[in-house]
C-alpha cells in the first residue's frame, strides 16, 4: 500500500511539472528485462554531464550515474524528495519508480551524504528556481559497506550458479561468492560489450560467470593482472554486491581474496571449439573509384574491399595496374605504383605513382594466387568476367575539360 501511495505522489509531482513519468513494467514480465526492452542498455553518465546535455542528449535513453544523495524541496507536490550532488555542487532530482519506492525511501534515511547509484530515464523542466533535471529510477545501489570486515562475516555464501541463474535475486545484498580468475574477459567468458569500465575483471565457476567491479584482484601476499593469462586459474573469494543488468551480473567487489577450489570438482569448463570457418572464398566487395566508373580523376588512387581478411602477402607481384588497347605515345607504365593492404578495413590500396592520362580506359588486375588468412584464393565476381585472372576492375580516366559534366 506504502508503494502505491507513494506511486500517486509522484505521479502527482511529475505532472504538475509537466513531465512525463516512466512506463511502469508489465506485471507478468521481469522489471529489469522490460525497462532493458523499452530504454536498451544503461549509458554511464555523472551528474555533472546530466545538468550541462539533460534529456537533450539522453532522450528516451536508460542512464547509469551516482552521487552524494540529498534531500531536495524542489518538486512541487511533496514535502521532501531526493537528489543527487555532483562533483561541482549541482544537483539533479531522483525519483523512484513505484516498484522501488517504498524499499528507497526505507534505505535512504541512512544514506544521506553517501554516494548512491541510480538507474533510470532523463527528463528536465524548470521551477521558480530555475532549470530543473530529474532521473525517474527503478534500480538503485546504496553506498558501499564501511565496514569490510563486518560485511564479510555476515555475507551470505552463494554460488555464481544461483547469481547467474537467478538474475536479480540477490541484488543490493552483500554475498559471498567463489570463483577462477579470469582476468579481463581474456576467455571471452562474457560479452565484450557488457564490459562497464576498464578495470573490471571476471570470476567463473563451471560455466557460469560474472564482472566484478570496484576493486582490484589484489590484496595481502597476491597481485593478479588482469591482462595476463599467466595469472588466471588461481581461486579467489569475492564479497560484494551483485547488479543484474539483463542476463548479466556484475558484482561490486568489497573484499578480494585467494582461496583455493571449493571442491575437486568444480573446474572451469574450457570454452566450447569456435564453429568452422566456412568454406567461402573471398570476392572483391566494394571499390573506390567504383568499378566501371568513366570520372576517375588523374590524380587518383584505387582502393578494393574484400569480402574477408586476405593474406597480404599474397599481393606481392600480383596486382597490375595498366592501361587498356594498343601503347600510345607518351605511355609510361606504372612502375612506380605503390600497393598496400589495411588489413583492419580489409582494403587494398594502389597509387599510380604517376598522372593519369585523360581519357585512357584502364585495367586493376589481380592475379591468382592472392589468397584470405584461410588459404582460399580470391575469386572472380559472377557478373564480372576475369577471364584468366582472379578478378578485373576496369575505369576510366576524365577527359580533359570535362570533370563534373
Amino acid at each position: 500500500m506504502r508503494g502505491r501511495r507513494l506511486a500517486g505522489t509522484l505521479a502527482l509531482a511529475l505532472g504538475a511539472l509537466g513531465v512525463p513519468s516512466v512506463a511502469a513494467p508489465q506485471e507478468e514480465q521481469p522489471a529489469q528485462s522490460q525497462y532493458d526492452y523499452m530504454y536498451g542498455t544503461p549509458v554511464e553518465v555523472s551528474v555533472d554531464d546530466l545538468l550541462n546535455l539533460g534529456a537533450t542528449a539522453y532522450q528516451n535513453r536508460a542512464v547509469r550515474t551516482k552521487g552524494t544523495l540529498e534531500m531536495s524541496n524542489r518538486l512541487q507536490g511533496r514535502m521532501f524528495g531526493f537528489a543527487l550532488r555532483g562533483t561541482f555542487g549541482g544537483q539533479i532530482e531522483i525519483i523512484p519508480a513505484s516498484e522501488v519506492g517504498y524499499e528507497f525511501e526505507t534505505e535512504a534515511k541512512r544514506w544521506f551524504g553517501q554516494e548512491v547509484q541510480i538507474t533510470g530515464t532523463v527528463n528536465e523542466t524548470s521551477d521558480t528556481q530555475g532549470h530543473l533535471v530529474l532521473v525517474q529510477f527503478w534500480k538503485y545501489l546504496g553506498p558501499p559497506e564501511k565496514d569490510t570486515k563486518g560485511a564479510l562475516l555476515k555475507a551470505n555464501s552463494v554460488t555464481l550458479e544461483s547469481l547467474v541463474l537467478k538474475p536479480g535475486g540477490h541484488d543490493n545484498q552483500t554475498v559471498r561468492v567463489v570463483g577462477k580468475f579470469r582476468g579481463r574477459n581474456l576467455y571471452g567468458d562474457l560479452p565484450v560489450r557488457s564490459q562497464r569500465n576498464s578495470s573490471d575483471w571476471v570470476i567463473k565457476d563451471d560455466v557460469f560467470a560474472v564482472w566484478v567491479t570496484g576493486k582490484k584482484p589484489k590484496g595481502i601476499g597476491f597481485d593478479l593482472d588482469p591482462g595476463l593469462k599467466r595469472d588466471t586459474g588461481k581461486w579467489v573469494v569475492v564479497v560484494g554486491r551483485p547488479e543484474t543488468s539483463g542476463s548479466v551480473t556484475y558484482l561490486r567487489a568489497l573484499q578480494v581474496e585467494v582461496t583455493s577450489a571449493p571442491t575437486p570438482t568444480a573446474q572451469v569448463q574450457p570454452p566450447p571449439p569456435p564453429p568452422e570457418r566456412p568454406k567461402v572464398p573471398p570476392v572483391v566487395v566494394f571499390s573506390l573509384p567504383l568499378d566501371g566508373d568513366r570520372e576517375v580523376p588523374t590524380d587518383g588512387r584505387f582502393q578494393v574491399q574484400f569480402s574477408k581478411d586476405m593474406n597480404e602477402q599474397s599481393f606481392k607481384g600480383r596486382v597490375i595496374l595498366r592501361y587498356t588497347g594498343r601503347t600510345l605515345p607518351g605511355d609510361r607504365g606504372f612502375d612506380g605504383a605503390k600497393v598496400t593492404y589495411d588489413g583492419g578495413r580489409r582494403t587494398l590500396t594502389v597509387e599510380p605513382g604517376d598522372v593519369l592520362r585523360p581519357g585512357r580506359q584502364i585495367e586493376l588486375i589481380l592475379l591468382p594466387g592472392i589468397v584470405d588468412i584461410d588459404g582460399l584464393p580470391l575469386t572472380a565476381r559472377p557478373d564480372k568476367p576475369a577471364g584468366n585472372a582472379a578478378d578485373v576492375l576496369r575505369f576510366q580516366v576524365v577527359i580533359a575539360g570535362l570533370a563534373g559534366g
